[in-house]
């Protein structure tokens, strides 16, 4: 049977993401279509990583 591109993408990140479960890694639902949408080309990886380093950012101490 011949899958489409995009079923073989969404296949190739549900195995990424079954992976990142087994090392006891939980993705919300959020990071795994943000997965998605850069295995498949709809949004630059380079946003998606500036994203996770903003969020994941601390703030500097005032002082």
């Amino acid at each position: 049977m011949k899958r489409s591109k995009n079923q073989t993408v969404a296949f190739k990140v549900a195995q990424a993401v079954g992976s990142m479960a087994i090392e006891n890694v939980q993705l919300s639902r959020d990071a795994r279509a943000k997965m998605l949408r850069v295995a498949r080309g709809s949004e630059p990886a380079s946003v998606a990583i500036d994203a996770l380093v903003e969020q994941y950012r601390q703030v500097e101490p005032a002082g």
